[in-house]
């Protein structure tokens, strides 16, 4: 019985003394310039700078005023943007072109100065047809239909190219004085509507193939005529033809790969940010000196028929 006693007493012992508190000193970097732009064909040049947050730190993003925000073409200064609200620097003179090299730069007392390089798309993606139609899906009994929308692309197989596509819903839209019986019609209102999309096109992995943006390349059809499949999250009831008063139009940008890879890690770390088991992922940022993305697109716009 003794001995029972004192192996108890020695367990316990050991268990008490090897609990041991260590406190870990986390380093604290010295924040960097985080750069956000996208050049379009045509478009005044704008640029958000704010600077990065320490791994402990929460809150809202701590925009940079005061910087000298400056952009070359081919190497040659062009303009040095003015300082606007909110951390926002905005062209008032020059708008980017196609088929050049565009370098940022951006410097501020306290901070490295932050360098970027981007490669406006020379060429809009090369839309051939779009057709419209509507499919029909049977779940648990109950049926649903979609617009499916068939955009056919000709790619150029002199670039690696990188495209994104999304479709918009144009209609009018009225407004009613409810306050009078009947309602009396105040206005209406031509406006556009972005539209949720998915597609089951086998290129996709699971998270390119849902959002208002449908991002893919070309490594599968280089040089070659391919059909990009997309519906649209709206489901459609045979019953009620007031959908066949919209127009739809397909929006196919062209863009550099800077602006692929930024939105395309986007996509996977908000996808896999509730999984417990996925792998960290690192956001592509092609700032350096800082972080963020310089990147750059030309849009063709298609009204489907």
């Amino acid at each position: 019985m003794k001995n029972k006693l004192l192996i108890l007493l020695v367990v316990l012992l050991l268990n008490f003394s090897c609990e041991t508190i260590v406190d870990i000193e986390v380093p604290r970097d010295p924040p960097s310039l985080v750069i956000n732009s996208t050049l379009s064909d045509n478009e005044f040049v704008k640029v958000h700078v704010s600077q990065s947050q320490h791994i402990l730190e929460s809150g809202d993003y701590k925009m940079v005023t005061g910087a000298v925000v400056e952009i070359f073409e081919e190497n040659t200064l062009v303009e040095t943007l003015p300082d606007s609200l909110g951390g926002y620097y905005i062209s008032a003179t020059y708008k980017s072109k196609r088929g050049k090299i565009y370098t940022i730069k951006v410097a501020k007392n306290g901070f490295e100065t932050a360098t970027a390089e981007v490669l406006m798309p020379l060429d809009t993606a090369n839309i051939l047809s779009v057709k419209m139609d509507t499919i029909q899906e049977n779940n648990d009994g109950y049926s649903s239909y979609y617009l499916r929308f068939s955009v056919e692309i000709k790619d150029d197989k002199a670039y690696d190219n990188f495209y994104d596509i999304s479709v918009y819903r144009g209609g009018y839209f009225e407004r009613y004085d409810h306050s009078v019986d009947p309602p009396v019609l105040i206005d209406s209102l031509y406006s556009y509507q972005k539209l949720y999309l998915q597609s089951r096109d086998p290129s996709l992995e699971d998270f390119q193939s849902y959002g208002q943006n449908i991002l893919f390349n070309d490594e599968l059809f280089n040089g070659s005529t391919y059909k990009m499949n997309v519906l649209t999250s709206i489901w459609i009831d045979p019953n009620y033809p007031d959908e066949n008063e919209y127009d739809y139009f397909i929006s196919l940008s062209n863009t550099s790969e800077s602006y692929y890879l930024y939105e395309l890690s986007s996509q996977l770390q908000y996808w896999s940010e509730e999984d417990p088991f996925a792998q960290p992922v690192t956001v592509y940022n092609n700032i350096e000196n800082g972080f963020g993305v310089f990147g750059a697109y030309n849009t063709a716009v298609y009204k489907a028929e």
